[in-house]
């Protein structure tokens, strides 16, 4: 489900003074809008060659979760929909449904917390499930620069071992997250996975290039 929404401010390139302010307290659970977006460049580290410039959109937000709409960032085209949960873990995506959501966070953030969870992927249309045991840790505030700007982030590391149905070990997937409070995503994420015997065949990354943010609404007259 896909509604189309018009920005009263396009992506732009956020100030120093709100890429810096982070206040090293606990970070509570992000805020997402129906209008936010966030831009990122696609690279795949593997082949060191820069793929597509993404736009996500919050479409909507319901019971189900927060709904984004993936588009072309030059054209507006809609490759596709994906679900997220109200603090910005991952649902649907790519195919695959996830039960619970993809424990990407656990909120309130803070350094040094940690967390595990089990989940099921399941890719009906490929006709595969795989099931997860995820481990996750907040490393500590740093500075990133990415082309958006410079911004002070809590960095997160996600490892999630998986498996098929019947227990065949499948790999290991790995994810680092810049996350900024601030922007209520993240602004680098570094993603690589490995086969049940450890052989990295997979290393991708994903840099913020723009953000943007719905004006509130005018109060009625």
């Amino acid at each position: 489900m896909t509604i189309k929404r018009s920005f009263a401010v396009l992506c732009f390139i956020l100030p120093c003074a709100l890429a810096h302010a982070g206040n090293h307290e606990s970070v509570p659970a992000p805020a997402p809008a129906v209008g936010d977006s966030w831009t990122y460049q696609y690279t795949d580290v593997w082949k060191g060659a820069k793929g597509n410039i993404n736009r996500m959109e919050v479409a909507s937000i319901d019971e189900a979760g927060v709904h984004i709409a993936i588009k072309r960032a030059a054209s507006g085209a809609l490759i596709n929909t994906q679900l997220f949960s109200t603090d910005m873990n991952p649902i649907e995506r790519g195919g695959m449904h996830f039960a619970p959501s993809f424990a990407r966070y656990a909120f309130p953030l803070a350094p040094g917390k940690e967390w595990s969870s089990e989940v099921v992927g399941d890719n009906s249309k490929a006709g595969k499930q795989w099931h997860y045991q995820i481990k996750g840790k907040v490393l500590e505030w740093e500075k990133v620069r990415v082309p958006a700007g410079e911004f002070e982030a809590l960095k997160v590391v996600i490892d999630a071992q998986y498996a098929d149905a019947n227990g065949n070990a499948g790999g290991k997937l790995s994810e680092t997250v810049w996350f900024v409070p601030a922007l209520n995503n993240y602004v680098k994420l570094d993603y690589q996975d490995s086969d049940a015997q450890g052989r990295l065949y997979s290393r991708d990354s994903w840099e913020l290039m723009s953000y943007g943010h719905k004006n509130p609404p005018l109060a009625s007259r």
